[in-house]
């Protein structure tokens, strides 16, 4: 089934066309989200103006009855709403009928997935391994569950599963705040917005340090206004020392969780997907695949983690094409 799929992040969304296996007019702009102290109504109300406005740039590709499948990043119910949005809107914001509100602007009908169920749906077409995990690392952190043994394909119900971006891996109680409003969960610590919040304070703490990284001498970052997209990501890419043990400390507890998760589950394989772990490139992967092996003492495993951790390529667009393969292939063809 042909479709405009959208891979909406707490940070940017990404537009496309699916038509016949492929995916054109892809489009990618930042949103609006509670951190820049945005209201609910506003982010929600610019982003529904930003998927019409493409809409209509796009609609004479597309036939009148093509749906939009939305990969959205929280969970969604049983009957396709949202149910929280806390990258996006923030602690306690309300959640409007987003597909409702969508279709009334197209004309079309609108379907909701997790963000990562659609990842996890198109990796399960790169991989063979039987039971596996999809992780993103981007604003925040969250994951799905692949098993080819279960009917369903992708453990997503109850809506909760995957959902390890709310575990608290810090219980102190300076610990960072959640967009939920919990404190000390992963996807405060190990995520992108984590990672540039302590990449920040790790800089005001020393500055000597951090004035002789190339976060500073090559991309002129300041320790306020340091940001993962100018300074961090491109300065751990040229294998910048301070930047990759920022990056280290910050993936510590993702690691941790990955331990349980794998030997919980009976993992074959951990895919890393999302902006930030993308922007970092292969040195996140390293990293978190070497923590992972520092962190397992059960002999069974150990040598074994690190070959189960993979990442996957941005220019995948893994979570527009996992849209379109739920489009394609669970909803049917039209």
């Amino acid at each position: 089934m042909p479709a405009l799929v959208i891979d909406l992040g707490g940070t940017h969304l990404r537009c496309a066309i699916a038509r016949n296996g492929s995916l054109l007019e892809i489009s990618r702009s930042r949103v609006d989200n509670f951190t820049g102290g945005h209201s609910a109504a506003h982010i929600w109300t610019s982003l529904v103006s930003d998927i019409a406005r493409y809409h209509q740039h796009t609609r004479t590709l597309l036939p009148s009855n093509a749906p939009i499948v939305i990969a959205f990043p929280g969970p969604i119910g049983p009957t396709g709403q949202v149910l929280d949005a806390p990258t996006l809107v923030g602690p306690g914001g309300a959640m409007p009928d987003l597909p409702a509100d969508l279709s009334a602007r197209t004309g079309r009908p609108v379907r909701l997935l997790n963000d990562v169920t659609a990842a996890a749906w198109f990796l399960s077409t790169m991989t063979a391994a039987r039971r596996f995990l999809v992780v993103t690392v981007s604003s925040g952190i969250g994951s799905k569950m692949f098993d080819r043994g279960n009917p369903a394909g992708v453990i997503d119900d109850p809506p909760y599963a995957g959902e390890i971006g709310h575990i608290v891996v810090d219980d102190r109680e300076e610990s960072p705040l959640c967009g939920c409003g919990g404190r000390g969960h992963l996807g405060m610590i190990s995520s992108g917005r984590g990672t540039e919040r302590l990449a920040r304070e790790i800089a005001a703490r020393d500055m000597q340090a951090f004035a002789r990284s190339l976060c500073s001498t090559r991309f002129g970052a300041e320790p306020a206004t340091l940001t993962n997209e100018q300074h961090l990501a491109p300065a751990a890419r040229a294998g910048d020392r301070w930047a990759l043990q920022v990056v280290r400390t910050a993936a510590e507890p993702l690691a941790r969780t990955l331990v349980t998760l794998i030997t919980g589950g009976g993992l074959e394989k951990v895919f890393l997907i999302g902006g930030f772990a993308e922007a970092i490139g292969p040195a996140h992967v390293r990293i978190v695949g070497e923590l992972a092996e520092g962190f397992c003492q059960y002999p069974v495993l150990q040598g074994k983690l690190g070959g189960m951790i993979e990442g996957v390529a941005a220019s995948n667009d893994t979570c527009l094409r996992g849209a379109a393969f739920f489009a394609r292939t669970v909803m049917g063809p039209s």
